[in-house]
């Protein structure tokens, strides 16, 4: 999750502050995954900062444009071996299976530097209350297809 330094107006929402999901490359797949229904939570390193509460409405930034205004529904902190299959579900990623999940967070953590699995992640769940981008929403059900058809892909490669 971003820190929330930079901020973006949006028309009806005001000013808010900016976020991302996930690595440069997956910014557009994860946002889409948020417009489609599909994603509704997230984590991030419990090492970092938490800068959001209950409430607290962000800007959903992909390729440099807000695409999506989310709420902030719960916040919380739980070690990465503590994820369960319903919170794996929730976060709406690959397959939505807690073996998926658990497989991109680790490479996702090991490519940033640091994963054990004990670590101490952030977890949030938010809703969506606006989509800014039409043209990600009208591609927002090829997101979907295509997280689907690589979930089982990845899975297969690191058996």
């Amino acid at each position: 999750m971003a820190d929330g330094q930079d901020f973006v107006e949006i028309a009806g929402h005001g000013r808010l502050p900016c976020l991302s999901f996930g690595s440069e490359g997956m910014q557009e797949r994860l946002a889409a995954l948020v417009i489609a229904g599909r994603k509704r939570a997230t984590v991030w390193d419990g090492r970092e900062e938490n800068p959001t509460v209950p409430g607290m409405r962000w800007a959903v930034m992909a390729g440099g444009r807000a695409v999506a205004v989310i709420e902030t529904v719960a916040v919380g902190r739980r070690r990465f071996d503590g994820i369960d299959e319903a919170f794996a579900a929730l976060e709406g990623e690959g397959d939505g299976s807690l073996a998926f999940w658990r497989a991109a967070h680790e490479d996702y953590f090991r490519n940033a530097g640091f994963f054990a699995p004990d670590m101490w992640l952030w977890w949030e769940e938010f809703r969506l209350i606006a989509v800014t981008d039409a043209a990600l929403a009208a591609a927002a059900a090829d997101h979907v297809a295509a997280e689907d058809a690589e979930a089982a892909d990845y899975l297969a490669r690191r058996a």
